[in-house]
C-alpha cells in the first residue's frame, strides 16, 4: 500500500481537486511557473483542498537560462513556497540546480535533448545534495510514435542511473487539467513496467510526500535548520 501519495501538478480549480482526491492521492503539490506567481491562486487552492480533505502544498518551476541568474531566483521564492523544481534540458542549469542545497526536483532533464540530460557526474550531485529526478507523465502522453518510445527510454536511463547512485526520483503526472490526471496506482503501474521493482516503484511513488513535508518543517518560524528548534521552555 502506498503511504501519503502526492501529485506534482498544475491543478488550481476545484473540479480537479476533487478528482485527485477521488482517485486516492493524499496531496498535491500546486506548481506555478516562478514569472507567474500568484499568492491569491495558491490560497483559493488550499481552501479547496481543505474543502475536499486533500493537503496542499505550494510549488514553484523556475525556467532560466543562466546559470548565474538561477541562485537569485531560487532565493526569491525558496522561503515562499515548499518545493522548487527546476527545469532541466540545459547541463549547465541542470548541474547548477543539482549542486544547490535549496532546490527540491530537478524537472525534464532530457527537455529538448537527444540524450537523457543525466550522467554519472549529475547523478552523484544530486544524491549528495538529496536533489529528485523528475519523470514527467505529461511529457510522455504529450508525445507520438518515435518521440514517445524516447522518452521511455530516457525514463528508463535515468531509473538506471538514479538507482545505482542513490539519487532520489519522483514521478509527477504534470497534470494541467483534470483529463491529465492520473491516480497513484496508475503511476506505480507505469514504475513497474519500466524497473520491474516494486519495491522501488513504492519509494518513488512515497517521495513527494517526503520532500513536502521536510521542507514544510524548515519554514517554521521556530525551526533553525532541521533538528535544531527553538523551544519554548516556559514554566507555568
Amino acid at each position: 500500500m502506498i503511504t501519503k501519495p502526492v501529485d506534482i501538478n498544475h491543478i488550481f480549480d476545484e473540479e480537479g481537486i476533487k478528482l485527485l482526491k477521488e482517485l486516492g492521492w493524499y496531496g498535491s503539490v500546486a506548481v506555478q511557473h516562478h514569472d507567474g506567481y500568484d499568492n491569491e491562486k495558491l490560497e483559493c487552492v488550499k481552501e479547496y483542498g481543505e474543502k475536499h480533505g486533500l493537503k496542499i502544498y505550494s510549488g514553484i518551476k523556475i525556467l532560466s537560462k543562466s546559470s548565474k541568474e538561477l541562485p537569485k531566483l531560487v532565493k526569491k521564492y525558496r522561503n515562499k513556497v515548499d518545493i522548487i523544481l527546476v527545469e532541466g534540458g540545459v547541463i549547465k542549469i541542470s548541474r547548477k540546480a543539482l549542486e544547490m542545497h535549496d532546490v527540491d526536483v530537478l524537472s525534464t532533464p532530457e527537455l529538448n535533448r537527444k540524450d537523457n540530460g543525466i550522467d554519472h557526474v549529475l547523478a552523484r550531485l544530486g544524491s549528495s545534495h538529496r536533489i529528485a529526478i523528475e519523470l514527467n507523465f505529461k511529457s510522455l502522453l504529450e508525445k507520438k510514435y518515435y518521440e514517445r518510445a524516447r522518452i521511455i527510454w530516457v525514463f528508463r536511463r535515468n531509473l538506471f542511473i538514479a538507482k545505482k547512485y542513490d539519487t532520489p526520483v519522483i514521478i509527477s503526472s504534470g497534470a494541467e487539467n483534470i483529463y491529465d490526471i492520473k491516480s497513484p496506482n496508475d503511476l506505480r503501474s507505469f514504475l513497474n513496467t519500466l524497473t520491474m521493482d516494486t519495491n522501488y516503484s513504492k519509494s518513488i511513488i512515497e517521495m513527494p510526500y517526503k520532500i513536502a513535508e521536510y521542507r514544510t518543517y524548515l519554514r517554521k518560524n521556530n525551526v533553525i535548520r532541521y533538528g535544531v528548534e527553538v523551544v519554548d521552555d516556559k514554566i507555568e
